[in-house]
């Protein structure tokens, strides 16, 4: 400890020292600024609660000592080395809340700085060994860094202690599909359905679970029961009835078609792949005419104008679909190159040189 200057405050004379904005740091990152709380969780601490009773003292006469400027920038180094200091323990922290550091490690972690949260995040364990989002936060990390093993290891302890965390099996449901581990997969995606059955994209993702697993029957069913509570999704009816065309359901396929040439999109995920089966069927004017009505009132939503140049060069109107195709292949080069083969199998190789060219 080193004395920095003495404070005279209505004649009394207050030492300040290196370690006197320790308390004002702990109250504010572990006790959510509950200064009585941490004093009373560590009351045999007793050079921790003379500097405690000092930094009251300055708050009572000084308001601006709580403002942000005394607790920030947050450095972990120097705020554990405190905790040596005073001789405390993590296990003396009996009442904390470690919503405050765990904002900090969430900050660190956009900013891709994972040596220092594992870091914290181990000190975080250390105070509260059942704290999950401590877990799912380092398990993420892991498996970014490649540790697939141990990641799964801190998913699936997260999962153990927070079974509702659906971020946390989305994630993990991910892993393990990406780790050739399907039935694993699968498991985790049907729970994370149960737990949130509105969750549109986790049906598909536990479908191609069980069709990479060999299980299409399962897989199968997956979409009948997202199409029972989606009815309206074409996408899902354009995958049922592929599955069902493997699985020799030739009758149920065929209606499915049927039910999706007699649709239009609900659902703007399902613009895609209705438009490519409508021009698979030549309906060109059909596409034109909705896709039209729908960028009107879907302002946000003008990326879908590229799907516009195939049915305008079919009915001739050459260069509005030029013009289109130029206003947005810079804007929309993502939207644009998952087009690629839809462009190449209904425009001219020719004309579409010169549009990619202009």
């Amino acid at each position: 400890m080193e004395n920095i200057v003495n404070v005279n405050i209505n004649g009394e004379s207050i030492a300040i020292s290196t370690q006197t904005p320790f308390p004002l740091m702990l109250s504010e990152y572990l006790y959510e600024g509950d200064f009585d709380l941490m004093m009373a969780d560590l009351n045999n601490k007793k050079e921790f609660i003379e500097e405690c009773k000092k930094v009251k003292f300055l708050m009572d006469n000084l308001p601006g000592l709580t403002s942000s400027f005394i607790t920030t920038p947050f450095i972990f180094n120097n705020f554990i080395t405190y905790f040596d200091e005073f001789n405390i323990k993590a296990t003396d922290l009996n009442h904390v809340s470690l919503n405050g550091l765990f904002d900090i490690v969430l900050d660190r972690a956009d900013r891709k700085d994972f040596d220092l949260v594992k870091k914290i995040i181990e000190f975080m364990l250390k105070i509260d060994k059942n704290f999950a989002p401590a877990y799912e936060l380092y398990g993420s990390i892991l498996i970014e860094e490649g540790d697939f093993n141990k990641g799964t290891e801190y998913l699936e302890t997260s999962i153990k202690l927070e079974p509702w965390n659906v971020a946390a099996l989305s994630e993990l449901g991910e892993t393990y599909f990406n780790l050739g581990e399907y039935d694993n997969a699968a498991k985790i995606w049907k729970k994370e359905i149960n737990l949130s059955p509105d969750n549109y994209v986790t049906y598909f993702m536990l479908t191609d679970a069980y069709i990479e697993a060999k299980k299409l029957t399962k897989a199968a069913h997956v979409l009948e029961k997202f199409l029972n509570r989606f009815p309206k999704s074409i996408l899902g009816k354009y995958e049922l009835s592929g599955l069902y065309e493997k699985l020799s359901r030739t009758l149920e396929a065929s209606e499915l078609k049927d039910e999706i040439m007699k649709s239009v999109p609900v659902y703007s995920s399902d613009i895609e792949v209705w438009t490519k089966i409508m021009f698979e069927k030549n309906q060109f004017k059909k596409v034109q005419e909705f896709l039209e009505k729908y960028i009107e009132n879907k302002k946000d939503h003008d990326h879908f104008k590229l799907l516009l140049v195939v049915p305008y060069i079919k009915s001739g109107k050459v260069e509005e679909a030029k013009k289109i195709y130029d206003e947005m292949k810079n804007k929309y080069k993502w939207y644009l190159y998952g087009l690629k083969e839809i462009m190449e199998k209904y425009i001219d190789k020719n004309l579409l040189e010169e549009m990619e060219t202009k």
